[in-house]
């Protein structure tokens, strides 16, 4: 039997996911608009700060000074792809057995939804007791990194406080306290053009690009060898791996717990999309590869990115194309632990993880705001067709997240 707040959970999570907020283009407009009435009906006024016009953010605070913690979710979803391959519309928001289907039910509307309710459940109570402040942010651009959602808000110091919750799918007894970093860069290889029948004459940009690849995968294999994790990290990769491996075997997959455990503490390497030649009867004088590295906590980027300059000279330039440092929160942060509480709260083992890709928490970590990943949704259905979340997940993790403010703030002893 499902309780009134689950009722109430999932009906809001529905009504969100039936607001197309795709990306791109990332509009967000209308959902932004839905949430900034659903919050004066309730007595709360909001600021809105747009960036990059249709990605409007919003914030509401409550309560005054010190400490403050964030809220924060994102309003954009990914594309539905094959709607053939939908069992339900992926706008419907249709709630059948526990379960509300849609895209964004679980990346990251069903977040939303919760922190939406844990704001409107403890504004009235912090705006009297006045132990500090909550500020709850529907943010933009997440899909697409964020650039005019949270990284603008936070370099503009509108999104500042002393603990933050991203309520992004960890599932309700998992928690992210760490995410990797981003070295993105594209290897150019140039040659001399050259009739086909002769290549002798020319110089193959697209063999030299190929021996550049097989030295940058060396090059990354041996940063690899030297890697010292640190020993925070351990448990949240073991359990990563776990996550991460039974997703694989529902998939048919024959992977281990071991294969990810690799993948997710080193550096990954991944050549992502390859350019080269203009005819087939022509020695190619031009050749480029975009590579996608992600890097784990204990490595730095640009080290990786210096280390393939030095390696590739003579064979390939190395133009980057994206960077993001990797970042965590020491398990003893009071956010942190706060969250452990609650979870245990619910009649479960907290699990700590780490995310192989990123999220705006890095914009929150990197500005020095103890910061954790945490939310309704299993990380395993984000961006899946048939994409849902459980009404059950709803409800534990407004439960915990609930709790945690109220600890953070002394509403509760």
């Amino acid at each position: 039997m499902v309780s009134e707040v689950g009722n109430q959970l999932a009906e809001l999570t529905s009504r969100l996911v039936q607001i197309d907020s795709v990306n791109p283009p990332g509009d967000v407009t209308k959902v932004v608009e839905f949430i900034k009435n659903w919050l004066s009906e309730r007595g709360f006024s909001s600021s809105i700060y747009e960036y990059v016009k249709g990605k409007p953010n919003l914030i509401a605070r409550v309560g005054k000074g010190k400490p403050v913690i964030i809220l924060n979710g994102h309003t954009d979803v990914v594309p539905p792809g094959d709607l053939s391959k939908w069992t339900y519309p992926p706008f419907s928001g249709r709630i059948i057995e526990g379960k509300v289907y849609g895209r964004g039910s679980t990346d990251m509307k069903g977040g939303v939804a919760v922190t939406m309710m844990v704001f409107a459940e403890l504004g009235p109570l912090i705006e009297k007791k006045g132990t500090g402040s909550l500020v709850f942010s529907a943010t933009a651009d997440e899909e697409v990194g964020g650039h005019a959602g949270v990284e603008a808000l936070v370099k503009d110091n509108v999104l500042a406080g002393d603990a933050a919750i991203v309520a992004e799918p960890t599932g309700f007894d998992k928690y992210c306290i760490a995410e990797k970093g981003l070295s993105q860069v594209k290897l150019i290889a140039r040659g001399r053009p050259a009739h086909g029948s002769l290549p002798l004459l020319g110089d193959n940009a697209i063999m030299k690009l190929i021996k550049a690849i097989e030295k940058a995968q060396d090059t990354v294999n041996e940063i690899n060898r030297g890697i010292k994790l640190p020993q925070d990290l351990i448990e949240a990769i073991n359990n990563s791996s776990r996550v991460y491996l039974e997703g694989a075997l529902r998939s048919g997959l024959k992977l281990s717990e071991d294969d990810f455990r690799h993948t997710i503490g080193s550096v990954s390497f991944n050549p992502g999309v390859i350019k080269g030649g203009s005819k087939v009867n022509m020695v190619p004088d031009y050749a480029e590869l975009e590579l996608d590295m992600r890097v784990p906590p204990g490595v730095s980027p640009s080290n990786v990115i210096d280390k393939l300059r030095n390696t590739l000279s003579g064979l390939a330039e190395v133009k980057v194309l994206d960077t993001s440092e990797p970042n965590y929160t020491p398990s003893s942060e009071r956010i942190i632990q706060l969250i452990r509480e609650g979870i245990g709260k619910q009649g479960a083992e907290a699990k700590p993880i780490i995310m192989t890709g990123a999220t705006d928490g890095r914009y929150l970590r990197l500005k020095g705001i103890p910061t954790v990943i945490y939310g309704p949704g299993e990380l395993t259905l984000a961006h899946t067709y048939d994409e849902y979340v459980t009404v059950k997940d709803l409800v534990n993790t407004y439960n915990t997240i609930k709790y945690t403010v109220e600890k953070y703030l002394g509403l509760r002893q």
